[in-house]
């Protein structure tokens, strides 16, 4: 029986690879796997680049090691995750020039004291934050509700708009009023509807952590967890992958159809060039292509798929001499609130957070652009980004010289966005794959955007169309 992966990114990687470990693992059958990937080279999004000593990320810088599921498939690919250094442990936030200010940079926290004794904040901003233990939560449970919403209700407009507006743009470079709350941050929802209040749940939680001897670290609205690559960047998990799933992966195989088999047998038939008959369907490719291949097996389930927008990103990669650079870097990076008035969305210290990254007496900083606020920034020249990255990044960073290095790369597709009524489509898309056996959507347009969603999804698919495969065997057998 055959099973097609549409699509070798990470998702599609993982899903093949998993097809055949469960398979062996539960002494089912094994399926025939083909993963067709477009392109002429695997991983999707996820690609590094090694230029003139610099380790630039083409995609995703890494995945937090608080998943354990990405950590053991490391090892198994027998692979050594490097977590980052501690010198990266600090998280800076940006803050706009005013009067005779210059901009300039403040280190972030998340505990409650800290946010009390924060500049970032107005002492009414800050009384605001305190008396979020009063506000009641929400009642009607079901309704969805944007991160600005949310936010603005439980801790006031000024920290929502310079601490939640920030971090919100680190994962997904989006728009807050248009981003829901429970499907890009279903853990803070639950914390108010558990505890009724954000700081309440906080504390107990980390009460808890404490009871159980886990480190006591806040918790916060974002993914918990420190980041994590390898030696030679987050290339080195994706030729691994490549490596293991072998000949069922084929390069430069475009899917440009797919269909319901007009007789009996297999249900669906892939068009790569050939037709290929299918027992069951994994499109692990971005929604868009999705959304295009699915026209020809279900038009209202393609434009639900249609339907899911994605933010674009420019990410600048500058190297400079060391010397060049006034600030320690002394950190994991900085975020820059909309209000702060510049352009950039953030900077990782890349080579402050791993080593290697940079040649000796260089450091590596990665700057990002665009998001679902500033969609025409894919239309600047690589000079005007670098441009705009050197005038902003100045200020901040006490930059005396030009980089040494540049490499822009450029998403027009770059973060899935899960708007208000995301969840409503999930389930909407979940009720017309039902009554579609053998097909399922793999990816980061759905249930996580991260390194880590991608790899905990993967064996569900996986199990659920062998699944699939054993009905359709015992039908064949009654």
């Amino acid at each position: 029986m055959n099973v097609i992966v549409i699509g070798g990114g990470i998702s599609g990687l993982l899903t093949a690879r998993a097809l055949r470990e469960i398979a062996r693992a539960e002494q089912r059958p094994a399926p025939r796997v083909f993963l067709l990937e477009a392109s002429s080279v695997p991983g999707g999004k996820v690609q590094s680049v090694r230029d003139s000593g610099f380790l630039c990320e083409w995609g995703p810088a890494g995945f937090l090691d608080s998943v354990p599921q990405t950590l053991e498939l490391s090892r198994e690919l027998g692979l050594t995750p490097t977590p980052a250094n501690d010198a990266a442990e600090k998280r800076f936030l940006a803050r706009g020039a005013s009067g005779r200010r210059p901009a300039r940079l403040h280190e972030l926290s998340p505990s409650p004291p800290s946010l009390v004794a924060t500049p970032l904040l107005s002492a009414r901003a800050k009384l605001r934050l305190l008396c979020e233990p009063l506000v009641p939560p929400r009642t009607d449970e079901l309704a969805d509700e944007s991160i600005a919403s949310f936010a603005k209700r439980r801790i006031g407009h000024e920290a929502f708009a310079t601490l939640i507006d920030a971090m919100q743009s680190g994962i997904f470079a989006g728009d807050p009023e248009r981003l829901s709350v429970q499907s890009c941050f279903p853990k803070v929802v639950a914390v108010e509807r558990e505890h009724g209040s954000l700081i309440r749940g906080m504390i107990k939680l980390q009460i808890e952590r404490k009871r159980r001897g886990q480190a006591a670290g806040t918790p916060g609205a974002g993914p918990s967890g420190r980041l994590t690559s390898f030696a030679g960047g987050m290339q080195e998990l994706i030729d691994a992958l490549a490596s293991d799933v072998g000949r069922t992966l084929e390069l430069e195989r475009p899917v440009n159809g797919l269909s319901r088999a007009e007789s009996a047998g297999s249900p669906f038939v892939v068009h790569a060039g050939e037709q290929i008959a299918a027992d069951a369907v994994v499109l692990a490719c971005p929604a868009p292509q999705a959304a295009a291949l699915l026209e020809g097996v279900d038009p209202a389930l393609a434009t639900l798929v249609r339907e899911i927008e994605y933010a674009p990103i420019a990410v600048a990669c500058l190297g400079f001499k060391r010397d060049d650079v006034g600030h320690p870097l002394d950190g994991f990076g900085f975020l820059s609130p909309r209000h702060a008035g510049l352009r950039l969305l953030g900077s990782l210290f890349s080579s402050t957070i791993f080593n290697g990254r940079a040649p000796a007496g260089h450091a590596l900083l990665r700057v990002m652009y665009g998001g679902a606020r500033d969609r025409g920034v894919l239309e600047l020249s690589d000079e005007e980004i670098v441009g705009i990255a050197r005038a902003e990044l100045t200020p901040l960073l006490g930059l005396r010289d030009a980089p040494c290095f540049v490499r822009v790369f450029r998403h027009r597709r770059a973060i899935p966005q899960y708007n208000v009524g995301h969840g409503d489509r999930l389930a909407r898309i979940d009720a017309r794959l039902a009554a579609l056996p053998g097909l399922y959507l793999s990816g980061n347009a759905y249930r996580g955007v991260g390194i880590n969603d991608c790899v905990k999804a993967s064996e569900p698919i996986a199990r659920a169309a062998l699944d699939h495969l054993d009905r359709v065997r015992a039908r064949a057998a009654a």
